[in-house]
């Protein structure tokens, strides 16, 4: 019998909306919203790698959730999933739809490369252009290792 939050991922890998709406519908303490498995990946980094864009959708409007939740293996944020995502209209739906949701622009992976550096260079304009506008609007600090180097000047 698999737990709710195994369950919770499952679905968000497979664009499974009656397994996810399943496990959110249960008691909320039977499963959490920000679980993550081995490699340190939420249902939401699932939701952007696999293009589960209908769970990607849902989980946004769940309270607690957490949009820039960074994996242990690559250091990558749900934004770096949809950005890096193969097919640019499906990159392109989920970055929306992240950034609407306060994901910021800002952080880095441990390659040191930010979500509008994983874009796939020549298939993916509209996301890189997308991503772009979007950090010129992101005022949050990146969550970086050495703060004071990255702030130093800034207002």
């Amino acid at each position: 019998m698999s737990s709710n939050n195994e369950v919770l991922i499952a679905a968000c890998k497979d664009d499974n909306l009656d397994m996810l709406e399943q496990v959110l519908s249960s008691d909320s303490s039977s499963f959490d919203i920000n679980h993550t498995d081995g490699d340190g990946n939420s249902a939401l980094h699932y939701a952007a790698r696999y293009a589960s864009t209908g769970c990607l959708e849902i989980l946004m409007y769940y309270d607690g959730i957490k949009v820039n939740a960074v994996n242990s293996i690559e250091g990558d944020t749900p934004l770096h999933k949809a950005a890096a995502y193969q097919d640019p209209e499906c990159a392109l739906e989920m970055v929306q739809i992240l950034i609407g949701k306060g994901a910021s622009t800002k952080i880095k992976n441990k390659q040191g490369q930010t979500p509008l550096d994983v874009v796939p260079e020549s298939s993916h304009t509209e996301v890189k252009k997308f991503l772009e506008k979007a950090a010129l609007n992101d005022t949050a600090d990146a969550p970086v290792e050495d703060k004071d180097e990255e702030s130093a000047g800034e207002e």
